[in-house]
């Protein structure tokens, strides 16, 4: 990504049931953040660009209403690796491209764009800093039970399609620990943006 003006582009990153979204939302308050989830979400609404792409080279499961059955879509992506190969190297162009388009807009010096699969997507290059969310998986998998509804047995599988998170920590530039409380992850979050505004 071209250099913008004074700008500083983040990228948060973690594994499922880390915190990256509470992370969000303590950064939103300050500067503009953008959730890579939600633009997938949008780009796979019927009509859409990326549903319009998916339907052009792939079997897509649909529903009466010609949307896509997202439980069947998600069994399908953890289930065979070589359909979601096909629909990343779909998807990805797109999300990056909203991505760049958004970023253009915004007026802050400091701009965040939160990407769960950031490092697996091969996205890591387009952002002058990393922050990666990390806690231990026991953690995760309950906080993915009780807020998510997602049975341990179905997250362990949703978490081996991802880089574990000592490589996403390697290769960040900030790690924020999140086995504690909100509170002390605010400190962190506090901590790190009062550096990277100066």
């Amino acid at each position: 990504m071209p250099k913008m003006s004074k700008k500083k582009i983040i990228a948060i990153t973690g594994s499922m049931g880390s915190g990256k979204s509470m992370v969000s939302s303590m950064i939103q308050k300050q500067y503009p953040v953008l959730d890579a989830d939600q633009v997938n979400r949008d780009l796979l609404k019927a009509g859409n660009a990326g549903y319009r792409a998916l339907l052009k080279q792939l079997s897509l499961p649909l529903d009466p209403h010609q949307e896509i059955n997202k439980v069947e879509f998600s069994k399908k992506m953890f289930s065979d690796p070589a359909y979601r190969e096909q629909v990343e190297g779909i998807l990805h162009p797109l999300i990056m491209k909203t991505i760049q388009d958004w970023i253009k807009d915004q007026k802050d010096t400091l701009v965040f764009v939160e990407i769960p699969l950031l490092f697996e997507a091969g996205m890591e290059g387009h952002f002058e800093e990393i922050w990666c969310v990390v806690c231990d998986e026991e953690v995760a998998l309950e906080r993915l039970k009780s807020k998510r509804n997602i049975s341990r047995e179905e997250a362990k599988a949703r978490l081996a399609c991802q880089y574990s998170p000592v490589i996403k920590m390697q290769k960040s530039d900030v790690v924020l620990y999140n086995n504690g409380t909100i509170e002390q992850l605010q400190e962190q979050v506090d901590l790190y943006l009062e550096r990277s505004a100066t």
